[in-house]
């Protein structure tokens, strides 16, 4: 009966109940298997979305949102069998880019990519552009879980892109947030109000679902250049995130170890430097000078990053190439004051050239599975968290070794915040997700490799042991979803205030359940 409503709304391509498809929508990125559920819809307007949660709700059917599939904490993973998930990526649109008014509206299930290839040529962009994922992961995805990288550390994260959101509530309505929610008002600001913009960011659908967003645009910026770094240690590499982030010198940066530069298949991107001449070439200060960059990039490889303990890879950013010269000057000698040695930019040079390549990263340099955890802290925080970190995992070492585990760390800025990201590599089996993700081409190497559920496990333990470790230090975490502790760390009447939320705008208990820690049965 449901799913023949269901098929009425979307037509019947819009709706998916096989077992192979159910199977598939069981996994993300690390959990697996999880519960399938009873059926999934592919709605292509915001019509048929609304008309999906409503036939579902009206039945007592949960409604899951699923985006470009990036996420690894149980974010799009049903919580009971009497599910729908709602799969976004047919929502697709670049409904409007305003360059006189500065913003541009899109519809939840774009890609990154898409939008990016949408604004190029107009001279604008959004200060927050994308994730490494970019080319999978979708607007709606980084908005429901957050999400930083490129630019993130001049513009913060995603959610300080936003300008206003299109949702769908439980009971099938479309509420609009910000400017756009007035009557013939343009969505040109949050402001006005209550904040219920915010209500949505950071949700993982708890709320609503989302069907588009407006964001900000900016200039973008007409001088780039990079610079890398490295460290004997992750306290002094720490020292000069912390005063590049204070100067707000950096578009984007990240600091690794060498252990992730000789894992990460996102860093050893850099040894296909000859299949990516070209776009390096381009992305030199000159046709000659890329050139020579690009040459030396593809004979190098990355061995100069394992010549260090740890680096730091920056884009610097400006209006003009006097502005430029004088960033790269500051931050240099920020640098070399935290014991920084200036090395080849190669890093964040091939990643900016091709910024939203194929989502390696998802997988270990020789086909490793990979899962990392995060939080956030102050930037006067950062040393002592780093060392609470090395003391936390030098205890844990034997029981690594002993599961197959290897650790890797990065670290970002991203606004007036310190970013802390270890990450697990170990040997386990392939799904039907990395495959799709990567390409059958990627993955045949390792796709018979068996299930690895003890190494799994150990995994899941550490993972949650780290997660309250950095909850102990202060330490604030996106992408909650159903992985990372929330609720239960809220003051009560904070605490009060959400549950007072969910029952407001979500009475039964049907979007995206368990979600944020809400609804969660207390054995969990």
């Amino acid at each position: 009966m449901i799913i023949a409503q269901l098929r009425a709304a979307l037509g019947a391509g819009g709706v998916l109940d096989d077992a192979a498809s159910l199977a598939f929508y069981a996994n993300d990125v690390f959990w697996q298997p999880g519960i399938a559920p009873r059926m999934i819809a592919l709605p292509a307007t915001a019509e048929q979305a609304a008309a999906a949660v409503r036939i579902a709700t009206a039945a007592g059917i949960a409604v899951v949102p699923r985006g470009g599939g990036m996420s690894y904490s149980k974010g799009y993973l049903p919580a009971r069998a009497e599910s729908l998930v709602i799969d976004a990526r047919r929502l697709d649109r670049v409904i409007e880019i305003n360059a006189a008014d500065r913003y541009v509206t899109v519809e939840a299930g774009c890609t990154w990519a898409r939008l990016a290839e949408a604004l190029d040529g107009s001279g604008l962009r959004t200060p927050y552009w994308g994730p490494l994922s970019g080319l999978n992961a979708t607007i709606g995805g980084a908005l429901s879980q957050n999400s930083a990288f490129f630019g993130s550390a001049r513009h913060g994260t995603v959610a300080d892109s936003v300008l206003g959101v299109s949702v769908v509530l439980a009971d099938g309505s479309i509420a609009v947030t910000g400017a756009g929610g007035r009557a013939g008002t343009r969505p040109f600001t949050r402001e006005g109000g209550p904040d219920l913009t915010g209500l949505f960011l950071g949700d993982n659908g708890a709320f609503g679902l989302k069907l588009a967003a407006t964001l900000r645009l900016i200039p973008t910026p007409a001088a780039i250049d990079f610079l890398s770094f490295g460290f004997p240690t992750i306290q002094a590499m720490a020292e000069a995130q912390v005063g590049l982030a204070r100067a707000r010198l950096v578009s984007e940066g990240f600091g690794i170890d060498r252990t992730k530069a000789e894992h990460s298949a996102s860093v050893n991107r850099i040894s296909e430097g000859l299949q990516i001449l070209g776009n390096v070439a381009a992305a030199g200060t000159s046709r000659l000078a890329g050139m020579r960059d690009a040459l030396g990039i593809a004979t190098g490889g990355t061995a100069f990053l394992r010549q260090h303990d740890f680096t730091l890879h920056l884009v610097i950013e400006a209006d003009d190439a006097p502005a430029l010269q004088r960033a790269l000057a500051a931050a240099r000698a920020i640098g070399a004051a935290a014991q920084g040695t200036e090395i080849a930019n190669a890093v964040p040079r091939v990643m900016r050239a091709r910024p939203f390549g194929p989502v390696r990263g998802m997988l270990g340099r020789d086909g490793e599975r990979w899962v990392p955890i995060h939080a956030v802290f102050p930037l006067g925080e950062a040393r002592r968290v780093l060392d609470a970190n090395d003391a936390f995992f030098a205890a844990r070492r034997a029981e690594m070794q002993r599961a197959g585990i290897v650790y890797s760390v990065m670290t970002m800025t991203t606004g007036q915040e310190f970013f802390l990201e270890p990450a697990f590599y170990w040997q386990d089996e392939i799904t039907e997700l990395h495959a799709r993700s990567l390409g059958d081409d990627v993955v045949r190497p390792w796709r018979h490799r068996p299930a690895n559920l003890p190494a799994r496990q150990a995994v899941v333990a550490l993972r949650r042991a780290t997660q309250e470790l950095y909850a102990g230090l202060g330490g604030v975490s996106w992408q909650v979803a159903r992985d990372y502790p929330f609720r239960e760390l809220l003051a009560p009447g904070t605490r009060g205030l959400l549950d007072a939320v969910k029952q407001a705008v979500d009475p039964r208990g049907l979007m995206n359940p368990e979600a944020l820690g809400l609804g969660r049965p207390p054995a969990d």
